[in-house]
């Protein structure tokens, strides 16, 4: 009996130290210690690149010059023939006239001073509703400071423009009842003959 005590006790030591021993290959090795992770957390990081294609910047933009001059639509008092047949304005060319001036039923044009004449449509009104067919009296009711002249009414628009209200040519003197026939705007400093205007 005392034999079986003796093995179980030792078969139980053995078994204790089997069960607690670590194994040969972890004997040796140097011990393991938790340490602190150090490493940061990971962090995605998203590069966006964006491209342009450069090409020859659009050229600044013109500013377009106010022609502040009276006179009918694209045609003022003052331009040029060059100026005009630029714009496409009149086919009048210096080749055609002997003189310094230039005239067809539209306009007349002086070398020295430009347009002087711009003989208006006959559907055209004034800025105070004077048109082809209005009587003399509305003429003067709208221009109170116009006046009779040798083919008509005149009234000063400007520093130095007229509005030329021509009635018959059958007429020497117009009464308040007759008829404009014709609008011309003219200037008063002028260097064509009085026929051109």
């Amino acid at each position: 009996m005392k034999r079986s005590i003796v093995l179980v006790a030792i078969a139980a030591a053995f078994g204790l130290t089997a069960c607690t021993s670590t194994p040969a290959s972890e004997q040796n090795a140097a011990p393991v210690t938790q340490q602190p992770s150090t490493t940061a957390p990971s962090t995605s990081v998203v590069t966006e690149v964006v491209t342009t294609t450069v090409t020859n910047p659009p050229a600044p933009q013109a500013v377009a010059k106010v022609d502040n001059r009276l006179g009918y639509g694209a045609i003022k008092l003052g331009m040029t023939l060059e100026e005009l047949r630029a714009a496409g304005l009149t086919d009048l060319a210096w080749e055609d006239f002997s003189h310094g001036c230039a005239a067809d039923d539209k306009i007349a044009v002086s070398k020295k001073k430009g347009v002087e004449r711009i003989t208006l449509p006959a559907e055209a009104r004034t800025s105070k509703g004077i048109g082809v067919g209005s009587t003399f009296a509305e003429v003067k009711r709208a221009y109170p400071s116009a006046s009779e002249y040798r083919a008509g009414w005149s009234a000063r628009v400007g520093d130095n423009a007229i509005y030329a209200f021509t009635g018959s040519a059958e007429l020497d003197h117009f009464a308040d009842t007759d008829e404009v026939f014709a609008i011309k705007i003219g200037a008063i400093d002028t260097d064509c003959a009085m026929a051109y205007l």
